[in-house]
């Protein structure tokens, strides 16, 4: 009888790891918000070279989304805005980033693939919360970088994109 329930409890398992790993995203897309104007404001704006960084940032991504996550700042919320003028059926969905295991847990449950902008120490927290992968490293000046999480076999796999950087991003001083 141990041995069956044992079975059983086995097979089940299985079924809920089959269905979670089949539930989870095919795709999920992790941006860095694009550069935002150089100011003492805890909360600035993006740059006028920002906007066309996330303009571009937009086009990286071919994949339609489903949502595209956002912390409470500005400057990631403006970064999300440019990508949904590109992926229109997405919703615009703010998160906690103070809360990165809830935000993770929740993506997983989803089947559609997202976008989470992040920052330069949230999001490569969020990249090996999601796929256990090392995170990357990015600097106060990495922008334009799309890194995508793609399933592949029993977990993710890790690929990023760079943008050319706009023209206005080399003769701005924001």
């Amino acid at each position: 009888m141990i041995k069956k329930l044992s079975v059983f409890a086995g097979i089940a398992l299985l079924s809920v790891a089959t269905c979670a790993l089949h539930a989870a995203p095919p795709e999920i897309y992790l941006v860095r918000h694009a550069e935002k104007l150089k100011s003492a404001d805890k909360d600035p704006v993006l740059s006028s070279c920002g906007l066309a960084q996330a303009k571009a940032m937009a086009h990286l991504i071919p994949t339609p989304l489903s949502t595209i996550y956002h912390s409470s700042y500005q400057r990631t919320e403006q970064t999300a805005q440019q990508v949904a003028l590109v992926q229109s059926a997405a919703k615009l969905q703010p998160y906690n980033a103070s809360d990165l295991p809830a935000l993770a847990a929740k993506i997983l449950q989803q089947d559609s693939s997202v976008l989470v902008v992040g920052h330069s120490n949230t999001t490569p927290e969020l990249i090996h919360l999601l796929s256990q992968l090392p995170a990357p490293q990015i600097s106060e000046q990495d922008y334009g970088v799309v890194y995508q999480l793609k399933q592949s076999g029993q977990g993710y796999s890790l690929m990023t994109y760079s943008i050319v950087q706009p023209a206005i991003c080399a003769s701005s001083n924001s």
